[in-house]
């Protein structure tokens, strides 16, 4: 089915109504509605059609989408295209891990470019920023129109290079990200399409139900109430974005989330293990082709 127009829509089962290849096969009717799946957080979809180049569906309730939060680990995706077109990074580069513990095991070895996004290794990023620099990143930044630009960092602390897009001065909306995307998508970055192809691979998570490859980055962090803030709140953000591609389709998904209350003291979870689950079931409401 064709979509005349953009949708902006409050259910699943609309969505899945209107959308032909993206409809689910089976009790569409009982499919939660966003609103429902995004209960206790202010949030944001949007799913764009790289062959039709519109939105066919947005999730955008109180202008959500425009508000600028920190990338957090969505700056990989950048990071990576701006070090493999610098050529400080190939595919069998190991980045060395210094023996530091953390808390997540995965962290605790040496790395590669594709473990660095699929394990989300922080140092990894704190060791690639500072061989940039700051001029390098800005220019990148600026022709990548990356959110509000800023790589200051923590205010007084002069840590950008490490601290930048971690819930601090770096601040990206859902719309910038998608623009960002489908500049990536469309090799229309001032990078290299070797940069473009080898960031994309590494973020392969594999396959939706009906075969279509995923990719994707998830982020997470605390949310920074203002720019002036000089800690972030309670709160947890929490991004998923990324592309579709299948056989004959091919999609960009932008999807946030930032609690309204902050969550109790036993809740342990990160915003992006919230959000990811939420997002992978939509993306794999339709049909087998």
């Amino acid at each position: 089915m064709n979509i005349k127009k953009t949708l902006r829509i409050t259910t699943f089962a609309f969505a899945a109504a209107l959308l032909g290849p993206w409809a689910t096969a089976t009790a569409a009717t009982d499919a939660p509605s966003f609103n429902e799946a995004f209960k206790g957080y202010d949030a944001c979809f949007l799913l764009y059609d790289v062959n039709a180049k519109k939105l066919v569906v947005e999730y955008n309730p109180g202008n959500r989408c425009k508000q600028r939060i920190a990338p957090n680990s969505t700056f990989k995706v950048p990071l990576s295209l701006m070090a493999f077109n610098e050529k400080l990074i190939d595919q069998n580069t190991v980045f060395k891990w210094s023996g530091q513990k953390y808390d997540r095991a995965e962290l605790n070895r040496d790395q590669t470019p594709r473990s660095w996004l699929q394990d989300s290794a922080l140092w990894v990023s704190q060791d690639i920023a500072p061989s940039l620099g700051y001029a390098r990143i800005g220019k990148y930044l600026d022709d990548f129109n990356y959110g509000n630009l800023d790589f200051s960092g923590d205010i007084g602390k002069n840590n950008g290079l490490t601290n930048a897009w971690l819930s601090s001065s770096l601040q990206i909306s859902a719309y910038e990200q998608l623009n960002f995307l489908k500049a990536m998508e469309a090799h229309q970055l001032p990078v290299s399409h070797e940069a473009i192809d080898q960031t994309r691979q590494n973020m392969s998570l594999g396959k939706l139900e009906n075969g279509a490859d995923v990719f994707g980055k998830t982020g997470a962090g605390r949310h920074r109430m203002r720019t002036s803030d000089r800690t972030p709140s309670k709160l947890r953000d929490g991004w998923f974005v990324g592309f579709v591609e299948g056989s004959t389709e091919h999609y960009i998904f932008v999807s946030n989330l930032t609690d309204r209350q902050a969550p109790s003291a036993d809740d342990r979870y990160a915003g992006s293990q919230i959000l990811k689950p939420i997002v992978m079931r939509i993306l794999n409401e339709r049909t087998a082709h």
